[in-house]
């Protein structure tokens, strides 16, 4: 099973993430502790595991189709 990403889900907050244009970064948002669902993904290594390499292909096919 993969994981999803939401289309067009912006929020606005006052992240230095967010304020620093300028640098190169990533906001990772994974869940929240508070959904009993997201819980058991977020504090199991199975889920942590598949988390990690849902970012890494993110990150790789960024890198891979990326035109200078």
């Amino acid at each position: 099973k993969r994981n999803v990403v939401r289309r067009n889900a912006h929020r606005f907050a006052g992240f230095r993430v967010l304020k620093a244009p300028d640098v190169p970064s990533v906001l990772v948002e994974l869940g929240y502790l508070s959904n009993r669902q997201d819980e058991k993904i977020l504090t199991s290594k199975s889920g942590q595991a598949s988390l990690a390499q849902s970012i890494a292909r993110a990150v790789d096919r960024y890198f891979e189709t990326r035109v200078e």
